[in-house]
């Protein structure tokens, strides 16, 4: 599908801008709206914030915000940056400038000069859908680099006529060519996509913290504009191979392109596989949690980066969730993720083969799901659907992952308690019960207890407990 965006002119503007660009234009600038808020009005997308820009200087803007009472930020100051405060909007206004950028693919410029028009700030900016400019007062587009008959045909486009000058400024352009494509739904135009190809090596001087944040709003480019995962997703990673750029932030995927699976089981390659499946990763069960979602995408993203390294070794894939899991917390480490992230991440990935017949018996279901706890439960069962139905390329039911659903539910109505807290005694009772002093025994009698109620939930109670101890007395 694609999603056809209608072309609206009309711009507007609350008040606190309109009266900031009044103060402008009685220092003699006119102040501009500039990159997502016109890309965004144009195609009539959600604006979430507005960027601001003229020839002002960072200086005489502080002080025209400090005459108005308007407190302000020195956000990048020696970058031209201001943050201003008006009330309960915040702007960011950067002064016209021109970048000079060392060599290699480092985020920041090496130096910077002011500029007095839109022309000449245009083209430091990346794309030409990003370097359109609207007069706050006037409502008129102003557009040096092509940018309207871009967002027209649906293209990406470098603002230079030599787009590797512009993607080898900042690697990081590279990954957010690949997002703005995902998100908008755009293709990139041809020049600019052999140039980024080109340049794919740039990223390795790019901060693992800079990667990862692009790295998950592509994984959740559905969430933005609401283009569905089977096209942004889809979009976004395909590109990020095409391009070569998981060759640089995931190498451990690299030796997965190509490689051939069984075709019983799957209709792609490994690393095809893997794309489709984190593209796959549905909202379904997850509650529209972000967090949930992203964390799956993840543990889609790497589920079976360990297949090359175990066939190289023993000839089959067995084993490929285990090693896995450790490949998977090094990728998740040095991309610079948070600790909770990268241990249900790493967990899925080690999970993800689990009842992969879907053949286990409902009490080896109960006691795993209480010692998992639900939410893991349902984030694995993601993590199944999404694997399933990257194997086949269609969204078809997969009986294991509703299975696990309907067991859980059924736990949750039982009142199957999850955690050894929710069990009807404590381990002072069970050593009361048996007269003996604290111990492993007493630790283990508890965790046997709880995989008994979550298969007989009836039974958590303290007078059904303490008779249920006798028979686990023994217990070493």
């Amino acid at each position: 599908m694609t999603r056809q965006f209608g072309m609206n002119t009309r711009f507007t503007f609350d008040e606190t801008l309109l009266t900031l660009a009044r103060a402008f234009a009685r220092k003699g600038f006119e102040l501009f709206a500039v990159g997502g808020h016109v890309r965004n009005t144009l195609l009539s997308l959600p604006i979430s914030d507005t960027d601001i820009t003229s020839a002002m200087r960072p200086d005489e803007v502080k002080t025209l915000c400090a005459e108005m009472g308007l407190s302000t930020v020195d956000k990048g100051i020696k970058f031209g940056m201001v943050e201003i405060h008006t009330g309960g909007n915040s702007y960011e206004h950067t002064t016209f400038r021109a970048d000079k950028y060392a060599e290699g693919g480092a985020h920041r410029p090496q130096a910077i000069a002011f500029a007095d028009t839109v022309e000449e700030d245009a083209f430091r900016r990346d794309f030409t859908v990003n370097a359109l400019y609207c007069g706050v007062l006037t409502g008129n587009i102003t557009d040096p680099t092509g940018g309207l008959e871009d967002i027209k045909d649906r293209v990406i486009k470098s603002t230079s006529p030599d787009p590797k000058a512009i993607l080898s400024d900042d690697g990081l352009r590279l990954l957010r060519l690949c997002r703005f494509a995902a998100e908008l739904g755009f293709d990139i135009e041809a020049g600019t996509y052999a140039a980024a190809k080109q340049c794919a090596p740039l990223l390795a001087d790019i901060s693992g913290e800079r990667v990862r944040d692009e790295l998950n709003k592509i994984l959740l480019s559905d969430k933005k504009y609401g283009i569905p995962a089977d096209e942004s997703v889809l979009r976004g990673l395909r590109l990020i191979d095409e391009l070569r750029l998981v060759d640089v932030i995931i190498p451990e995927l690299v030796p997965c392109r190509g490689m051939r699976q069984s075709p019983k089981f799957h209709k792609y390659p490994v690393l095809e596989h893997i794309i489709v499946t984190a593209s796959m990763a549905e909202d379904e069960g997850l509650e529209n949690d972000k967090t949930a979602l992203l964390n799956v995408r993840l543990a889609c993203l790497l589920h079976d980066v360990a297949k090359p390294v175990v066939f190289a070794e023993q000839g089959n894939m067995h084993g490929h969730d285990e090693r896995g899991e450790i490949i998977s917390r090094e990728i998740l480490r040095r991309l610079k993720y948070d600790n909770q992230t990268i241990d249900i991440v790493t967990w899925l990935v080690r999970q993800h083969m689990f009842d992969i017949d879907g053949n286990a018996k409902e009490p080896t279901l109960k006691k795993r799901f209480c010692v998992w706890g639900e939410e893991k439960v349902r984030l694995l069962a993601a993590v199944r659907r999404a694997d399933f139905r990257g194997s086949v390329g269609e969204r078809i039911a997969v009986k294991s992952a509703d299975r696990w659903i309907r067991v859980l539910k059924e736990m949750q109505a039982q009142g199957a308690p999850f955690s050894e807290d929710e069990l009807a005694c404590t381990g002072a009772d069970i050593m009361e019960w048996l007269n003996e002093p604290p111990s492993k025994k007493i630790g283990k009698i508890k965790h046997a207890m709880l995989l008994h109620c979550a298969c007989r939930p009836q039974d958590n109670t303290k007078e059904k407990l303490n008779k249920l101890v006798n028979d686990m007395k023994n217990m070493e």
